[in-house]
């Protein structure tokens, strides 16, 4: 799970943070607005590490918005502020795309691109609205100015969802990759187990990167059919209990047995591991080095691909294989029963993985013409 964020982590990579005025009179006992920040963000990111990272990158975003171009702290901040920081992580000035902006993090860059209008801007909004929200709550702000601040609005009709998961033909092209991997050395063939270990379970259980990275052998349990399931802490801290069918449970006895491990649970063996030990044990990747894991695996895979497969496995990101595994489950599983494998709270959120009816409204007004 993620860890708590100390106040100098977050302070050294900001200028000196103002005292909010009066008496500490707020339920955090926050004496600035680094010390709320931290406590926010220790809230909020107990959830994943990828929830930290992600309220962490747009908190100090707009943290550094306030500071360097409007010289305020969250207790000056009105409507009218974040109006203009919409407007300004949609047209970025050019040197927000370099490195430099925070005196304590030189090399971190603010922004790789502008924010797309739309979903994007939403969900730079929905945290900006969790954490003004926090600060009312708590008395640190008079109010919520982000509540009032406008998205785009726009909803997917039902069946028109677009995910994006591989195709047939890439999803062939990746198990093949997967088989080719080199095992001549003892190091190939501890990396190529590892590999289709961690494919082999995101794909099985159809698990997102924190579930994979949080999760150990001590998560798994029998159940009371002489089987075996993964007891899963998931998003929104909702847990749900993911059966292990023979083959994973195969895999996984077969890598910890390279590894100098028996039996299949009961220790803190983690489920994505690195290939060096720390200090003569196994750690686990974080998500961050799952997801540079990712892209190593997906470029070798480029590789090796025809120029229309190269262009399209191009950018995929790891969460990919999860809505491949739940495509393909929509194939053989009710609804109901997949809503409550993927750990979903609404069938709604689910239906997203029935691609069958887009395939059968195409079929069906193919001659629907004049």
């Amino acid at each position: 799970m993620s860890q708590p964020i100390r106040p100098s982590v977050f302070l050294n990579a900001l200028p000196a943070l103002p005292a909010h005025h009066g008496a500490n009179d707020n339920m955090m006992g926050a004496g600035n607005d680094g010390e709320a920040v931290v406590l926010f963000l220790n809230k909020s990111g107990a959830r994943s590490e990828e929830t930290l990272r992600r309220y962490e990158r747009e908190i100090t975003r707009l943290t550094a918005f306030l500071y360097f171009e409007l010289g305020i702290g969250y207790k000056d901040v009105r409507l009218k502020h974040l109006q203009a920081y919409v407007s300004f992580i949609q047209n970025l000035p050019p040197r927000w795309l370099m490195p430099g902006i925070l005196p304590g993090q030189p090399d971190r860059i603010m922004f790789r691109s502008p924010i797309k209008p739309g979903k994007s801007t939403d969900q730079v909004i929905d945290v900006l609205s969790s954490f003004f929200s926090f600060l009312e709550k708590n008395r640190y702000t008079a109010g919520n100015p982000a509540a009032s601040l406008i998205r785009s609005g726009e909803k997917v009709a039902r069946g028109n969802t677009i995910i994006r998961y591989f195709y047939d033909n890439e999803w062939q092209f990746i198990k093949e990759c997967l088989a080719s991997l080199p095992m001549g050395t003892e190091r190939e063939r501890i990396e190529s187990a590892r590999t289709r270990l961690i494919l082999s379970l995101s794909y099985g259980l159809a698990l997102r990167e924190s579930e994979l990275t949080g999760h150990t052998c001590s998560d798994i349990h029998p159940d009371n059919d002489n089987g075996f399931y993964l007891s899963v802490l998931g998003k929104g801290r909702k847990r749900r209990q993911v059966p292990l069918n023979k083959v994973l449970q195969q895999q996984i006895i077969e890598y910890r047995g390279m590894n100098g491990f028996s039996g299949l649970y009961g220790d803190p063996f983690p489920l994505a591991p690195k290939t060096r030990k720390n200090g003569g044990l196994i750690t686990p990747l974080s998500a961050r080095g799952l997801r540079f894991w990712w892209r190593s695996f997906i470029e070798n895979c480029q590789s090796k691909a025809s120029p229309d497969i190269r262009h399209r496995l191009q950018g995929l990101p790891f969460h990919t294989l999860r809505h491949t595994a739940l495509t393909h489950l929509a194939r053989k599983m009710d609804i109901e029963d997949l809503a409550i494998f993927a750990g979903h709270d609404s069938i709604n959120t689910t239906s997203q993985y029935y691609h069958a009816e887009a395939s059968r409204l195409k079929k069906m007004a193919a001659d629907h013409h004049i």
